[in-house]
């Protein structure tokens, strides 16, 4: 990737990261490679390319310092060289959890070597124990593949699928106890034999495979539930245990005047150590759905898909889905960063070689979203009508974590999808994602529901002069049927509807022009659900009833009478020259 290519990559992954990079335009010094000790140095390897190793070490020390003239053509060569330069400014989350991390473990895991007799050889975290002649022994969780610990509020939670694996490493020292060289009586001790008898995983109690030596490779199946993922390590010794007896032994002190009698024994001991992670299995075993289709639009399509827990996508064809709002990073795992040897007189510490990389899972700030490319004419094949599900507490990621979690979010277990490119065969199933690697479940569309066509009509039932009253009646356009659920809107009057789908509002001041539209339940939330529909009508024509004709004209006459009764008098005065109404003769 070149740089000008990079560019809009660094600014999308600012999105997620709460540091800030300072452009400063000054030319930095180059800076070497893995030098935070959070990265080991034996890497990339294992299949894992050099841009996504830079990635997984999420726990390193970032330097927001850098310039824009670090990420420039001059200083930059290749993909993973810019890679490496963003991991060193920030934190880089994967929207799923990376293969990369199993092809890292595994290649990883082979890289440990245990002590010999003398010496125990563990990770700074390791759990120590002591038998007699077992010393320093432990079992040690190396990972369990695949897992994401979810961070939740102030908690989290190591998930794992009901498959999986776990590697566990174990070693210990032998304390031979001193030989007796000298006087009558001897002792002489050697090891005969030792060895890791046997590595066990249990859940809860139950065997679930059996590995030996210091390295184990652990199989589960169908686990489900809350576990406790118990590994046992037996480690077993045999001393030989020779005595040596001088029943001549000369006044002197100095030697055996006779022969030795010689008594040998075997001296047999074991130890049994222990560790244990507890777990939560997802399934994804409850997720559901139907497929919807529109009678306003053939060529519209969707869905509304339930995962009923945390996901990472869906996938709807092909390439075509849609994201969560979960994303991931990665860290080492706690307390492999540092090795440590011991023997019976010292112990020395050096970085480990060994380090496993385990999968974390946050909510993000981002909504879900369709990552999928836009089609020519510039529409994404598919739309995120809504996303929904239970607002929580956001967590607190690790101080040394990059990343801003958002606080509060919600917990997307439901999403509405629509499509109006896609076939409506697309859509007869689906593929959900889990937050824990290659967990999915294809999930079978089988029921349709159609979001039906309405028709609104709005009638004016009373009217005068400050006050109308208005009915709106929804029906299905096919059939008739009423409507009843949704509201409608009228002016600033919003109403709900009966069992015959009709609803009343009265308007004030009505104007001449009534327009009404009813807002259907959405139709990814409705048992039935239904579309838009509008309808416009005007008042009638303002004419006064009886009553008010009587009153007017009541009106009318007391207030012209005195008028008529006054014109009428000057005119009998005059004579009739006013009106010449009256005959003065």
């Amino acid at each position: 990737m070149s740089v000008r290519h990079a560019i809009p990559a660094v600014l999308a992954l600012l999105l997620v990261s709460s540091s800030t990079i300072s452009i400063a335009g000054t030319v930095q010094a180059a800076t070497p490679a893995n030098s935070d000790s959070a990265i080991p140095d034996d890497g990339p390897d294992y299949g894992v390319n050099n841009s996504t190793f830079q990635r997984l070490w999420s726990e390193d020390t970032d330097n927001g310092n850098l310039s824009a003239d670090d990420f420039g053509d001059a200083n930059v060569g290749s993909r993973s060289e810019f890679t490496r330069r963003l991991a060193q400014s920030t934190d880089i989350p994967f929207t799923r959890p990376p293969q990369a991390v199993d092809n890292w473990n595994r290649g990883d895991f082979d890289d440990y070597t245990p002590g010999n007799q003398r010496s125990s050889v563990h990770p700074e975290g390791a759990s120590l124990m002591d038998g007699v002649y077992i010393k320093d022994a432990y079992v040690s969780i190396f990972a369990i593949q695949p897992s994401t610990i979810l961070h939740r509020g102030n908690e989290t939670t190591r998930y794992v699928s009901p498959d999986g694996t776990v590697r566990a490493v174990s070693d210990y020292r032998v304390a031979v106890p001193q030989d007796d060289r000298t006087g009558s009586e001897r002792d002489r001790w050697s090891i005969d034999q030792t060895k890791i008898e046997s590595i066990r995983l249990t859940a809860d109690g139950q065997s679930l495979d059996t590995g030996r030596g210091h390295q184990a490779t652990l199989q589960y199946t169908d686990l489900s539930g809350s576990q406790q993922l118990t590994v046992t390590a037996t480690i077993s010794v045999q001393l030989r245990h020779v005595t040596l007896d001088c029943p001549s032994w000369n006044q002197t002190g100095t030697g055996c005047d006779g022969g030795w009698t010689r008594d040998v024994e075997s001296v047999e001991a074991s130890k049994t150590v222990s560790t244990f992670q507890n777990v939560s299995v997802t399934q994804l075993t409850q997720a559901t759905g139907n497929r919807v289709q529109f009678e306003t639009n053939e060529n519209r399509t969707g869905a509304v898909v339930h995962p009923s827990t945390e996901w990472s996508r869906i996938t709807v064809s092909d390439d075509v889905r849609a994201r969560s709002n979960w994303w991931f990073y990665t860290t080492g795992r706690a307390g492999w960063q540092t090795m440590v040897t011991r023997t019976a007189t010292n112990t020395s510490r050096a970085e480990s070689s060994v380090r496993p990389v385990q999968v974390h899972a946050f909510p993000s700030q981002q909504t879900p979203s369709v990552p999928t490319d836009p089609n020519d004419d510039g529409k994404r094949p598919l739309v995120i009508e809504e996303a929904w599900g239970t607002e929580q507490t956001g967590p607190s990621l690790p101080r040394n974590i990059d990343l801003e979690s958002a606080d509060p979010y919600v917990n997307a277990d439901s999403v509405a999808l629509s499509s109006t490119t896609l076939d409506a065969r697309d859509f007869r199933e689906v593929t959900v994602h889990g937050i824990v690697r290659g967990q999915s479940r294809t999930v079978s569309l089988t029921e349709q529901q159609t979001v039906r066509e309405t028709n609104l009509t709005v009638t004016v039932i009373e009217a005068n002069a400050t006050h109308a009253v208005v009915q709106a009646r929804v029906t299905e356009n096919s059939t008739g049927d009423a409507v009843t659920t949704g509201r409608v809107h009228i002016r600033n009057q919003t109403t709900a509807l009966n069992s015959s789908g009709i609803g009343v509002v009265t308007l004030s001041n009505p104007e001449s022009v009534v327009r009404g539209e009813y807002t259907p339940t959405a139709w990814w939330q409705a048992e039935k659900p239904y579309t838009k529909s509008t309808d416009v009508t005007t008042l009638p024509a303002d004419f006064p009833d009886a009553q008010s004709l009587i009153q007017l004209v009541v009106v009318t006459i007391l207030w012209f009478l005195p008028v008529a009764v006054l014109l009428f008098g000057f005119d009998y005065i005059s004579g009739g020259a006013l009106l010449g109404l009256s005959n003065r003769t």
